[in-house]
């Protein structure tokens, strides 16, 4: 059950969230205009390769790196996209096969056509990254130079097979194709055996071993060219930014304004607010702020406040190997303990509301799928510190003095990890230690310096308390995957599910729920089954399993909910107009999309 990509807070809030006059605009004004905004996947990194399989390479979505379509994002409507390299695309009556036809000026910045070949080896190299088997992949047939067949893997049954396909990252078949065995497809294959075979399943171990090794060569790749297929081609960078140019080989050139496009480097939210303020930035990406940076930043009468709906939360979790946070009974008093307006008011006054629920979704997601019936088997867990000393004192726990100690009689302390320069987590963490610390439980923020070792740390079960960022799309599969997929050890290989116990670090289980959880209706089930099936089903379908996950969320808490995130970006309209203010799908994404769909005009 693949996850998002590791990314910084910036963009997957950016991203999974869910500016003034009509498409195309006037093609009057300054053509060579210099647009100024934030790249948010990563840093700019000078001497990282051009390669957007590479953590920090200097590659950039919407802008030189293309995908075959872009998701507006809208839990309204799931499958609406904006045309990316593909023209068109279609998929068969039982979703299995998608057909995919290429824009026919598709072309590279050298002048080279952009092909159906170009497709099929990223989507091999999608094999060795991981992605292509988060979404069933099973193989590609090239129809002709700009057309192409993807397959399911035989018995695949994954509903958002197109959705996810179109969706894969596009790189040049002249550069990447030769970082590839000529039997590659053979290797994919083999590695998609799961039968009762040994041999076979011998061979698909080794298989999949290869590809993994593959993968860790692609990203170390270092391109000698940056060739890109998107509205703008890399010119040049240094620490402080990446500057584009526009493209003129881009398929749909005659729409883009825009003559340059300057990516500002940041280290952090701070870095951003002072961007915003001064007014250097044309569009700003989502950005956690106090209310007096809000009120700086409007002070800037050309910057314009754009809110769109989001569905991402902010969670402080739990892995559960560590004592006493096994306990849920634990975890309960915690969630009464915890007073999330005050967190939220705080942490996130500007772009956050508290949580009302603890149920694996953002409370705009949930309003659409809970019945009042099964919410009021919920608790809300409200501030309630004598019910959270009640439970504890059951437990075992004993509070001397001012000081809560465990059942073993050691005094209870807490690390709240949180990442360096995501301002929101790190003052949140500091609210919520010192609400324990006054409840008795001593705990303290620990800053983690960077969202990547993070990540890294987290899979590797080195945290016991830490904040999460959960709900993260309005597809409900993709929400509940941020607990029941892979950080409980939940995993989509070859179109099955597979599960990996916390006795293997390797595979990045860090919550270790029971496989099995009994709730208070009596009903016993397997919440990892459940997200699995919910790729399987059509939207109409799955809100028998999205209640009874949403259930049982809130009454195993493998993570408290503090606050929503509310989509807020600005554009400033001193040196550019026509922004897709009114288009919450187009501002969902990167102002390359924009661009590429007609959008920001130079004045």
């Amino acid at each position: 059950m693949k996850v998002i990509k590791r990314l910084p807070i910036l963009m997957l809030i950016a991203l999974l969230a869910i500016s003034l006059t009509a498409c195309g605009g006037s093609t009057s004004g300054n053509s060579n205009a210099k647009f100024t905004t934030v790249y948010y996947y990563h840093p700019i990194s000078p001497g990282a390769p051009k390669n957007p399989y590479n953590a920090t390479g200097n590659s950039f979505t919407s802008f030189d790196t293309m995908q075959l379509a872009w998701s507006a994002i809208l839990a309204s409507d799931p499958n609406k996209f904006y045309p990316g390299l593909a023209r068109s695309w279609s998929e068969s009556s039982d979703g299995t096969k998608a057909t995919i036809t290429l824009q026919p000026d598709a072309k590279w910045s050298n002048g080279k056509p952009v092909t159906a070949n170009d497709i099929k080896t990223s989507l091999a190299i999608a094999f060795t990254q991981g992605t292509a088997q988060s979404f069933s992949l099973g193989s590609v047939k090239v129809l002709s130079q700009k057309k192409l067949e993807l397959s399911q893997v035989p018995g695949g049954t994954y509903k958002m097979f197109l959705h996810d396909a179109l969706q894969q990252t596009v790189v040049p078949d002249s550069q990447y194709g030769k970082l590839l065995p000529k039997d590659i497809w053979s290797i994919i294959e083999q590695s998609q055996y799961t039968g009762s075979d040994k041999g076979k399943a011998a061979q698909a171990k080794k298989a999949q071993d290869k590809l993994t090794q593959l993968g860790k060569s692609i990203t170390q790749y270092a391109p000698k060219t940056s060739l890109s297929a998107g509205p703008f081609v890399l010119k040049r960078l240094n620490p402080g930014e990446a500057y584009l140019v526009k493209n003129k080989y881009f398929y749909a050139a005659n729409k883009v304004k825009v003559g340059s496009v300057s990516l500002r480097n940041y280290t952090g939210n701070q870095q951003i607010w002072n961007y915003l303020i001064a007014g250097q930035l044309d569009a700003t990406p989502f950005t956690s702020m106090p209310t007096n940076i809000l009120k700086n930043a409007l002070n800037k009468k050309t910057n314009q406040k754009v809110v769109t709906p989001t569905y991402v939360a902010a969670a402080l979790a739990f892995n559960q190997k560590y004592y006493p946070y096994g306990n849920t009974n634990v975890r309960k008093a915690l969630a009464y303990v915890i007073d999330r307006k005050a967190v939220q008011k705080v942490a996130e006054p500007v772009v956050g509301t508290p949580s009302r629920y603890t149920d694996g979704m953002t409370d705009s997601a949930a309003s659409q799928w809970i019945d009042d019936s099964v919410r009021s088997k919920m608790d809300a867990y409200n501030l309630d510190l004598n019910k959270a000393a009640s439970i504890l004192k059951k437990e075992g726990f004993k509070k001397k003095g001012d000081k809560w100690y465990l059942p073993d009689g050691k005094p209870w302390s807490m690390d709240i990890n949180v990442v360096n320069g995501f301002s929101d987590w790190i003052q949140g963490g500091k609210v919520i230690a010192s609400q324990l610390t006054k409840f008795g439980i001593e705990a303290k923020p620990t800053i983690v310096s960077s969202f990547a070792q993070y990540q890294a740390d987290m899979a590797a079960q080195k945290y016991a308390v830490g904040f999460w960022l959960d709900s993260l799309s309005p597809n409900m599969y993709t929400a509940f995957a941020r607990i029941y997929g892979t950080p409980d050890g939940y995993n989509v290989l070859n179109g099955k599910l597979v599960y990996y116990d916390q006795k293997d670090k390797t595979k990045g289980n860090w919550i270790g729920l029971p496989q099995t959880l009994k709730l208070s209706t009596g009903k016993k089930v397997n919440p990892g089954e459940l997200t699995y099936q919910l790729n399987q089903m059509k939207p109409e379908q799955q809100k028998d399993n999205v209640q009874t996950l949403a259930l049982a969320t809130n009454e195993y808490v493998p993570m408290i909910e503090i606050w929503d995130y509310t989509h807020v970006q600005f554009v400033n309209t001193s040196r550019f107009n026509n922004f897709p203010v009114k288009d919450e799908g187009l501002m969902n994404n990167m102002p390359g999309v924009w661009m590429s769909q007609g959008y920001v005009t130079p004045k």
